[in-house]
């Protein structure tokens, strides 16, 4: 049933826009992940099965539109419990926070990966003289981090996979060029009300070589308090910037923000990371990144912590924060990289050779290990070891 969606989908773009058939242009991928990881003792298997179409047809000189949809199923173990994954000192400080037994809790941390398919992105582009507005769920990349973006509320980013794609954002984009290379960006994410509603507001130039760029975001923030098992909202304003570039030949980009929040403890979150690649092809980066959110010692974190790293936020347990990279290409098809992330104040981080090849232009294959290390207690240090095997075809 759910895949004549997709096939109606296909018909009804064909039939809305039959002037210009012949520039609707219907491509995707396939893509397969196998996800062997080691939980506590036991030792799991998980694989999905995944189909993006993308559409987009030209319709009119000025007016384009662009669309993808995706279909994907879960396979192997698809129910897992956020207990499994947080210390047990820090589950049973936390039944006896709520005056229950830790087993009767469980229950209510179960998640479960489900069979899915959704409209990841559908949006217009009109193009004018003056301006450019883009209108529907469409991308939203902010900051010029790798493994983090402090600027970037719209995406929830996986250091260990920070470059996979992001779901599409429903926004109201307006694009505004000035002299040269300048742009002047507002974005209205559509909430409840005016109030509710995300506003983003950036101004964007490049100056001397590098490209800079300054933020202001109000939004309605909403968190999940496990303390009283209930949502919490608050606005919260950001100020930020980042900018890119190159110097004596090293890459070098910096990012920031400074939030002030209506109710908690307001907070800033910075990255700054280099790179550089010699002349046989051997690629070397590297961030740090601060963010005063986390927690200095690890006897200070809390279920809340533990949650809200395992959650979509994706907020990191501690402060301090480095992350480095090598990538070499073996041959013209093979890259192999390293990439290493560690919290600094625990101690505690993780390992991961990845491997990267081109079976041919439209056949991707990349093989992943994940190798943590660090005490009972600590962030990456109660992280089973693991890995992912990808592959995706184009067509």
């Amino acid at each position: 049933m759910k895949l004549k969606l997709l096939f109606y989908i296909l018909i009804l773009m064909t039939i809305t826009f039959p002037v210009h058939a012949q520039e609707l242009e219907i491509t995707g991928y396939y893509e397969n992940q196998f996800f062997p990881q080691k939980i506590k003792n036991d030792f799991v298997l998980q694989d999905y099965n995944k189909i993006r179409l993308d559409l987009s047809a030209q319709i009119a000189e000025n007016v384009t539109f662009t669309g993808d949809y995706i279909y994907r199923t879960y396979h192997g173990k698809t129910t897992y419990n956020a207990f499994d994954f947080i210390p047990r000192s820090v589950i049973s400080q936390y039944a006896d926070f709520r005056n229950e037994i830790a087993d009767s809790l469980r229950p209510a941390f179960d998640f479960e990966f489900q069979n899915e398919n959704f409209l990841d992105n559908a949006y217009v582009s009109i193009y004018t003289k003056h301006a450019n507005i883009r209108v529907g769920k469409q991308q939203l990349p902010w900051g010029s981090g790798y493994s983090w973006n402090p600027t970037d509320i719209f995406n929830d980013k996986d250091p260990l996979d920070p470059t996979y794609e992001n779901v599409g954002v429903n926004a109201f984009k307006l694009e505004i060029p000035f002299s040269d290379e300048g742009m002047l960006t507002g974005i209205l994410n559509i909430r409840q009300g005016q109030e509710t509603s995300t506003k983003a507001l950036k101004i964007k130039h490049h100056l001397a070589g590098f490209d800079l760029s300054f933020c202001f975001i109000d939004k309605e923030q909403d968190r999940f308090n496990y303390f009283d098992f209930e949502p919490v909202y608050e606005k919260r304003r950001l100020f930020g910037g980042d900018f890119s570039g190159e110097l004596f030949g090293l890459g070098l980009w910096a990012e920031g923000a400074y939030n002030s929040m209506e109710n908690s403890v307001d907070f800033g979150q910075y990255l700054i990371g280099t790179d550089f690649t010699f002349e046989n092809g051997l690629y070397l980066t590297g961030e740090y990144y601060r963010n005063e959110l986390g927690k200095a010692n690890k006897n200070r974190y809390d279920i809340q912590d533990w949650m809200d790293l395992l959650g979509a936020t994706g907020d990191n347990l501690g402060r301090d924060y480095l992350f480095l990279g090598e990538r070499y290409p073996i041959t013209e098809l093979w890259n192999w990289s390293n990439f290493f992330i560690l919290n600094m104040g625990d101690k505690s981080g993780m390992f991961f050779p990845w491997f990267d090849y081109n079976l041919n232009d439209n056949t991707e294959l990349f093989f992943v290990g994940y190798i943590p290390f660090g005490e009972e207690k600590t962030e990456f240090g109660e992280f089973g070891a693991g890995g992912f095997a990808r592959i995706r075809v184009y067509f």
